[in-house]
């Protein structure tokens, strides 16, 4: 694909330490593709690799099927959008916005039509003169988009770009990002630490750790079918409950309870004695009198349209259930059910999930 990038066995080291370890990665053009991760997993740096900030150790960059390692940052036809904006705070919005365009010696009227453009769009009109310090950080975040979007660049490039709003207007950005991208259709890298960010802005979520890519999917199956318990531990709030858990004769025993297993799912599981038992909390199922699985409720919260209890089960191990009817009391719960075809499980030693029961 014309707009595609490719990351073919890519390592980035500084020194002795390694940041990115064996990369391997399309990003497929016109997508939007979230680099999800905690602090210092090598989202960012990634990212850097593909706009030609950070020098790759090993392996080969593709951009529009030719190898970039070495192409100068300035030729290879991105926008990018910094955490800090990066604004020039002495010129005026029209001037920051149209400045690359300058530089590029753009016709005047090309100029001008897409910064009244991209002012349109992103309900920038009537500030085209005051300077980005009189601005608010949802106007100054909308200047740095639009600076990016009027170099009508295959590649769009952003870091971090919502995290200095407030919760409101985050949401209110993420939806303009959506729409922005589903106008232009370049190919869109955006890198987070936010899984609500990731979950609603991305077409697929590359999930990374320690420098290593865990899983790239859909949010739904990221969400639904993680790879591994990293990915179920990072995505979700409250995150799946993973719970030790022992196979032995056709029987799951999960805390001090023991569980009949389907046989389609004793098959998956095979010769594996230890396992780890994955939920999320809404998939359990809260019961007065018991249930598959049993427990005391250590504490409650209630978010109006949430309500979350957290169940000590007979192991001592901790287990998060989540209900959305208002009239539904968690106080006195004594355990949950569950369906099957929710379960997770992950081998013990490993952390991998084993698969699923289609």
């Amino acid at each position: 694909m014309q707009n595609s990038i490719v990351f073919s066995h890519v390592n980035k080291s500084y020194g002795k330490t390694a940041v990115i370890e064996n990369l391997n990665l399309e990003i497929r053009e016109g997508e939007r593709l979230i680099l999800l991760g905690p602090s210092g997993c090598g989202k960012t740096t990634t990212l850097r690799m593909i706009a030609g900030f950070e020098e790759i150790s090993g392996g080969e960059l593709y951009m529009n099927g030719k190898v970039v390692n070495d192409l100068p940052p300035g030729e290879r036809n991105i926008a990018m959008v910094f955490q800090s904006y990066a604004l020039f705070p002495h010129l005026t919005v029209w001037d920051n916005i149209t400045f690359g365009l300058q530089l590029q010696k753009l016709p005047e009227d090309e100029i001008r039509s897409r910064t009244e453009k991209a002012l349109d769009i992103l309900h920038l009109k009537g500030y085209e003169h005051k300077k980005t310090h009189e601005l608010s950080g949802g106007q100054k975040q909308r200047v740095a988009l639009c600076r990016a979007i009027v170099k009508h660049s295959p590649y769009f490039l952003l870091d971090e770009p919502l995290s200095n709003l407030d919760a409101q207007l985050r949401q209110k950005a993420r939806t303009e990002l959506v729409k922005l991208h589903e106008m232009f259709k370049p190919t869109m890298i955006y890198v987070t630490h936010d899984q609500i960010e990731a979950m609603t802005v991305a077409d697929r979520i590359a999930v990374m750790n320690r420098g290593e890519l865990q899983q790239i999917d859909t949010p739904e199956n990221i969400y639904h079918h993680p790879a591994n318990t990293f990915v179920a531990s990072f995505i979700g709030s409250p995150a799946m409950n993973i719970i030790k858990a022992r196979f032995d004769n056709k029987k799951l025993a999960v805390g001090k309870c023991c569980l009949e297993v389907p046989e389609a799912w004793c098959k998956l599981i095979g010769s594996r004695k230890e396992l780890l038992f994955g939920l999320r909390p809404e998939a359990c199922v809260p019961k007065f009198d018991g249930g598959m699985l049993k427990g005391q409720v250590e504490f409650m919260e209630n978010t109006g349209n949430l309500k979350t209890a957290s169940l000590r089960l007979g192991s001592g191990e901790n287990c998060f259930i989540q209900a959305s009817d208002p009239k539904l009391s968690l106080q006195s719960v004594q355990g949950f059910d569950f369906d099957w075809s929710n379960v997770n499980l992950f081998d013990a030693a490993t952390g991998m999930n084993i698969g699923y029961v289609r």
